[in-house]
């Protein structure tokens, strides 16, 4: 079975990637403010880096959302005019 992806929901990029991103950037700003630090980053007090920690998570998870959204956004601008992703499936044979 041949199958070609057309379009895709920008919206639901969006939320999908902002559940996935929070948790990743979180995981990154932990390493950086707390396991890793940056010698060049002075942050010392705990609310600092806690401060540090909640904002680089929220930003970080915000632009990435964006920025797949948009890919999102211009690949359905694309895909109309042009072919999709073509994904060939197969099915296997029940053991």
């Amino acid at each position: 079975m041949n199958y070609e992806l057309k379009s895709i929901q920008p919206g639901s990029v969006f939320f999908n990637a902002l559940r996935i991103f929070v948790i990743v950037g979180f995981i990154v700003a932990v390493l950086s403010f707390f396991i890793l630090p940056n010698p060049n980053i002075r942050i010392t007090l705990w609310w600092q880096k806690i401060l540090a920690t909640f904002l680089f998570t929220v930003v970080y998870a915000l632009v990435v959302s964006l920025v797949l959204t948009l890919i999102a956004w211009l690949y359905n601008l694309w895909a109309a005019s042009f072919s999709g992703i073509k994904v060939s499936l197969e099915q296997q044979p029940e053991e």
